[in-house]
């Protein structure tokens, strides 16, 4: 067997020439000489041609230059070497001495072309020799590398003579030298102990009987080191069939066997670690079928590992769960992925438990080979846990989205963890917008505010926090109630802005009814002063002489007693004690109307636009009074415009619905006729505006007006049951809307020519004059008389019912409305209703305070004298009190 080979179960002596030309072109002296020589002899071969007659065949010289480059091992070199050759070659047929004589050139010729036949055989002959040693070397080099990666080698042992042969690699494996050729025994010395007999028994069966063998075995090296080798062997027979030798390989597997032994040990520490697992471990092969499961499963299950495998675990998936699962490892196992899911299990006992599973496909780094590993934990307990507290949760969270206040749940880091659907609207975000964000980031108008404070105060003092603040971003106010949390804080919230408004509503209504009460209270006092000082200023006028000083101070008394008049006349429009008298309307023709008024009134740089709506609804307003509003109305827009501007006067149809009305006090939802007067002048500040309706609360500069006209137009609208709103803005003018309540089904009354009063005396009735204040008795008491009456008096109720029962004479009741001693005008009538039902009954009041009005407005046949009143505005008013009675009476 030579040396370098490992071929099994082949003779691997080499051919004689291989070796020869590996032994020719392997020498690096060779290759040294393979490159100067061949330069060297074809220079010389040259000069000897330059110098020899040309009928010499010097030039066959130059083919053993080509075969002395073949040492070279390289064709480059021979053909370089056997080009110049040729060149050199045909140089000489010009260059070299003539021939001598009687040479014939045909000779010339033919050893020329013979020198260069045969620089081209030798050229080609080096370049195939050349190749040939290349494969050859190749190859050995090739199988010495694969012996030593494999550590693989060849042995061959003669039968004839005994001899053994081992290659390189065998004689490593057992610690010998290159070239160590032992004895049989030697060889087989080599063996364990354990081994010895085994192996020496498969030898003789293969040299006597020709039994080829493969053992493992272990062999002591030189060094006295054990290791384990792969023999494997068979027999050589030669033509006859007689077994002549047996050769065969010779492999170190003691790496292999250690991974071995590490593996099983592996698999055994595996085994222990699955069955020792609290959970269900199995494997599977790389198809998919379960080949193993833990001691734990078969516990669990109740069945064998005969029973559970391949396919009879699947019998303990529950039905609801099995295609699903089933579907999921089909799907896993076709792409390698790994898997993780969830089913029920059937226990021994019948009950179904929830079990989470998951597999990973796991490739074996030494066999090549994968497998999966998979577990399968019980997690019921945990299941039941999730679900009832994602039911806790669900409840929870729906509370938390049905209660009125708005939640938002915040993190230590003033992320927003939860917010619910209330939230979402009043803070006009989604949840998908504010979740996981900063709170002082999404809105960082908060910060350093209030909010910014107590919710700051709220976590670091672990305190909870109430209060209420006004967001400019939002145009809200807020209620804020914030608790500490130990990851954060939660905070509800409301929108507070409609009641914060309603609530300033009600408290600017409950200022302006206690303004009311206060100006109704001081118009009676201020009435019952101006009625005697208004008549006897009238009588003085009349009997002064005219343009005397009598009569210009009786004249400056009587008009200052009007004016006062006037404002207290205002004064109880604003208190709502006015005695309305309401007929069915149109706004139409009450706006038109008052056009020539108006024009006059406000002068010529201020433009009038009306715009009435057709087919306006009608509405119940006392028209005398509207006609006041508009005037007043009309008069601040002109003060509002200085320079000159546009006043529009609007009317039409509307409706103000439930929403409308919850953000003002008092305002029913329903039908309403609309009177809008709008200017274009300088505007009311905000900070003003609430308050224009207060009575002697102006605008305008020291001197230029009262401060009631807009408290008359309050007091009006709301006895009329109807609603005002103003708005306004600074530079751009201000509009006021009077909303009056539409009357379905009435028709329009028709209005009598307004004409002078004229005074009618009376023919000696007799009437009892009720009042409780003196001068104001004595006033009425003497304008009667002076008009033609007979008159009795009473300071109080109770004396004009004592009269009243002694006397049945009397013809006329005239009586103040309010009076003390407990028995008021209206009481003391009801009284006398009982046992006198026809008795005539004239009312005089400067404050109804509600006793003879029904919602603001005269009860029907009741008949009123305002106070202060001229003597002739009495004189109508008892003869049409006489009048109705007698034509009741006929």
């Amino acid at each position: 067997m030579s040396d370098g080979t490992n071929r099994i179960g082949a003779d691997l002596s080499e051919k004689p020439m291989d070796d020869a030309i590996r032994r020719i072109v392997s020498s690096k002296h060779s290759r040294n000489v393979g490159m100067a020589g061949p330069f060297a002899l074809l220079t010389l071969v040259f000069a000897l041609d330059l110098n020899t007659p040309l009928d010499f065949a010097v030039c066959i010289g130059y083919a053993p230059a080509v075969l002395l480059a073949m040492l070279s091992r390289n064709h480059r070199v021979v053909l370089i070497a056997a080009a110049i050759g040729a060149l050199l070659t045909l140089l000489g047929i010009m260059l070299s001495p003539p021939a001598l004589a009687g040479t014939p050139d045909a000779y010339i010729v033919v050893h020329r072309s013979m020198a260069l036949a045969a620089i081209a055989t030798c050229a080609f002959l080096s370049i195939f020799l050349i190749r040939l040693s290349d494969r050859s070397a190749t190859a050995s080099r090739m199988l010495d590398m694969a012996g030593n990666l494999g550590k693989l080698g060849g042995w061959r042992v003669d039968v004839q003579s005994g001899k053994v042969d081992w290659s390189h690699e065998v004689a490593r494996i057992h610690g010998e030298p290159q070239g160590f050729s032992p004895s049989l025994d030697q060889g087989l010395n080599y063996y364990a102990d354990e081994h010895r007999a085994r192996i020496r028994e498969r030898v003789v069966a293969c040299i006597e009987q020709g039994t080829p063998f493969a053992e493992e075995l272990q062999i002591i090296t030189r060094e006295g080191d054990r290791r384990w080798v792969r023999c494997v062997g068979r027999a050589v027979r030669n033509e006859r069939a007689m077994i002549v030798a047996i050769q065969g390989a010779f492999q170190d597997i003691n790496e292999q066997k250690s991974i071995e032994t590490q593996l099983r040990l592996s698999l055994a520490s595996w085994h222990s670690l699955a069955e020792a697992m609290p959970m269900i471990v199995w494997t599977a092969d790389s198809s998919g079928a379960l080949d193993y499961f833990n001691q734990l499963m078969m516990a669990y299950s109740g069945l064998t590992r005969e029973q559970l495998l391949p396919n009879g675990w699947i019998g303990l998936i529950h039905p609801d769960d099995c295609d699903a699962m089933i579907a999921t490892w089909t799907r896993a196992v076709s792409l390698h992925a790994p898997v993780e899911m969830s089913f029920r299990v059937r226990r021994h006992d019948g009950s179904y438990r929830w079990h989470l599973s998951r597999a990973a496909f796991v490739p074996d780094g030494v066999t090549g080979a994968a497998r999966w590993f998979g577990s399968a934990t019980d997690i019921d307990d945990q299941m039941r846990l999730q679900h009832e507290a994602k039911s806790l949760a669900d409840r929870l969270t729906a509370t938390m989205e049905s209660v009125g206040d708005a939640i938002l749940a915040l993190d230590s880091q003033w992320n927003v963890v939860y917010i619910n659907r209330h939230g979402e609207a009043l803070l006009h975000v989604t949840r998908e917008e504010l979740i996981g964000e900063r709170l002082w980031e999404k809105f960082p108008e908060a910060v350093g505010s209030t909010f910014d404070t107590e919710y700051h105060r709220c976590v670091e003092q672990q305190v909870a926090v109430r209060f209420e603040e006004y967001f400019a971003p939002l145009q809200k106010h807020f209620e804020i109630n914030a608790y500490p949390a130990p990851d954060g804080l939660t905070v509800y919230f409301r929108d507070i802005t409609q009641q914060r408004m309603l609530a300033e509503q009600m408290i600017q209504a409950q200022k302006l009814e206690s303004l009311g009460r206060l100006t109704g209270g001081v118009a009676h006092d201020f009435n019952n002063l101006l009625t005697v000082i208004l008549g006897n200023a009238e009588m003085l006028v009349e009997q002064a002489v005219p343009d005397t000083t009598g009569h210009l101070l009786a004249d400056m008394i009587f008009a200052a007693a009007q004016r006062g008049a006037a404002m207290t006349q205002r004064l109880l429009a604003f208190a709502r004690k006015q005695a309305l008298e309401p007929v069915p309307a149109d706004l139409n023709a009450l706006v038109g109307g008052t056009d020539q008024l108006l024009r006059h009134t406000l002068g010529s740089h201020i433009e009038i636009a009306m715009r009435r709506t057709n087919g306006l609804w009608l509405t119940l307003v006392d028209p005398g009074q509207l006609e006041s509003a508009l005037l007043n109305l009309a008069i601040n827009a002109r003060d509002a415009m200085p320079d000159g501007g546009v006043l529009t006067i609007e009317t039409a149809n509307t409706s103000l619905d439930e929403v409308y009305a919850s953000n003002y006090s008092g305002v029913t939802p329903g039908d309403y006729v609309m009177l809008a007067v709008s200017d274009s002048g300088s505007g009311i500040a905000p900070d003003m505006l609430a308050r224009v309706f207060e009575p002697f609360y102006t605008t305008k500069q020291m001197g230029k007006g009262t401060g009631l006209g807009l408290a008359m137009v309050y007091g009006f609208v709301m006895q009329s049951k109807g609603h005002v709103a103003i708005s306004s803005e600074l530079g751009h003018g201000t509009t006021v809307k009077i909303y009056l309540p539409r009357l379905a089904g009435g028709e329009l009354a028709a209005r009598s020519a307004d004409r002078p009063a004229e005074i009618e005396n009376g023919n000696g009735q007799l009437i009892l004059v009720t009042e409780d204040d003196a001068m104001v008795r004595a006033y009425a008491c003497g304008q009667l008389k002076e008009l033609g009456y007979r008159v009795i008096e009473a300071a109080s109720g109770a004396d004009a019912l004592a009269l009243l029962h002694s006397r049945d004479d009397i013809d006329l009741l005239f009586t103040d409305v309010v009076m003390p001693g407990g028995l008021s005008g209206r009481q003391l009538a009801d009284a006398v209703q009982a046992f006198r039902p026809a008795l005539p009954i004239l009312y005089t009041s400067g404050y109804t305070q509600d006793a003879i009005l029904q919602h603001g407005r005269l009860a029907p046949g009741v008949m009123l004298l305002n106070k202060p009143y001229r003597r002739a505005e009495m004189a109508q008013k008892v003869a049409a009190a006489l009048d109705a009675n007698t034509l009741e009476s006929q």
